[in-house]
């Protein structure tokens, strides 16, 4: 079953389900430092903790080495010049990776809801 914290704008596939990318998020605007503070609250604790984010540059208006989060904690961020993915690469402090597609904010309401339901298991697709 995916997790979702808050289904308008958050969804990820459980652990067990390999497939790329993990999950999708449609954040509220293009600014990075502002919005990842909100990735971090909708995140899951048993997906595990966030350490680096890498993000692709087109998807945002501003482009910081470091983000700091409410609780105070400082994550470095970075990217790839080139980088044109649309998606976030998350490194847990365990060392795997996950892949997040990132919806632009832009993105009307029903095509985000459509790409997040994507990231759903057949079971609660319908609900």
């Amino acid at each position: 079953m995916a997790t979702h914290t808050d289904p308008a704008r958050f969804a990820l596939r459980p652990a067990t389900d390999l497939r790329r990318p993990n999950g999708a998020w449609w954040p509220d605007s293009r600014n990075l430092s502002d919005q990842l503070g909100t990735l971090f609250a909708l995140w899951p604790p048993a997906s595990g903790r966030i350490a680096r984010v890498l993000y692709s540059p087109p998807d945002w208006d501003d482009h910081p080495r470091s983000v700091t989060l409410g609780d105070g904690r400082r994550i470095k961020t970075g990217s790839f010049p080139h980088d044109d993915t649309h998606e976030l690469t998350l490194s847990m402090m365990n060392g795997d990776r996950r892949a997040i597609s990132v919806i632009a904010p832009e993105t009307s309401a029903d095509t985000a809801a459509e790409v997040l339901s994507g990231f759903a298991s057949p079971a609660s697709a319908h609900h």
